[in-house]
């Protein structure tokens, strides 16, 4: 007879699996039994009261709040196990929304004014300027098809391989990671010569700037968007 929950030791503590194809009320029962077995071996042992790791992992059954509840109060309260985390291969909507938000491509159409802060959980392009004070922010990469004279923050949650392009303008602060340069006074004709430049980290983890035609050997896989624009 098939069980229903299996008990498995690993290097970081145990793994406890639930039979996604079994009724919960079957669940519950072994489970009993086997808490209730790994008490009395643990006095017949008079094993120490330490705290044991516990991953549990639910398969295809995505369990409701009051069942992951009652089954965390059950181990808690009948055995040395302290669950890490319950995990399920059943992926949810506001897990699948996330995923898509962050490697999406965002896009808009506005101006950033002084006070004002833009945010992106992916990559962004906005189509417009960014003014004096202004702010636009990503976790992913910018691409600005116009003026940057705020900041410009890729890589907000630290993504270091994220990329900034725009038209770079004079007191302008780009960001990426934990980076930061602001761009020097310049003359007319090198801000116009600037006009084709992104921001990047390099491989001495310095914030560099190189002509957009270098942007696909330095960033292999920056044109493989996931999820288009929304």
């Amino acid at each position: 007879m098939k069980q229903s929950v299996t008990l498995k030791g690993t290097k970081d503590g145990f793994v406890l699996t639930l039979d996604d194809t079994a009724a919960i009320g079957t669940i519950h029962d072994e489970l009993d039994q086997l808490l209730a077995n790994l008490l009395a071996e643990n006095k017949s042992k008079e094993a120490d009261k330490k705290v044991i790791s516990l991953e549990i992992k639910t398969g295809k059954r995505l369990l409701s709040e009051s069942e992951v509840n009652e089954l965390t109060t059950k181990i808690s309260t009948n055995s040395q196990f302290q669950i890490k985390q319950i995990k399920s291969d059943v992926l949810t909507y506001d897990t699948a929304n996330e995923w898509h938000e962050a490697n999406s491509l965002q896009m808009e159409i506005q101006t950033i004014r002084s006070g004002q802060t833009l945010t992106a959980k992916g990559d962004i392009l906005l189509i417009g300027k960014v003014h004096p004070g202004g702010s636009i922010r990503a976790d992913g990469s910018i691409f600005i098809i116009g003026e940057l004279l705020g900041i410009a923050h890729a890589g907000f949650s630290g993504d270091d391989s994220a990329v900034v392009v725009a038209d770079f303008q004079t007191d302008a602060q780009i960001r990426i990671a934990d980076n930061i340069q602001i761009i020097e006074n310049k003359t007319h004709e090198k801000l116009e010569s600037n006009r084709k430049e992104f921001a990047y980290i390099n491989d001495l983890h310095i914030l560099e700037f190189a002509t957009v035609e270098k942007l696909k050997v330095l960033r292999p896989k920056m044109d493989k968007v996931t999820g288009g624009l929304m």
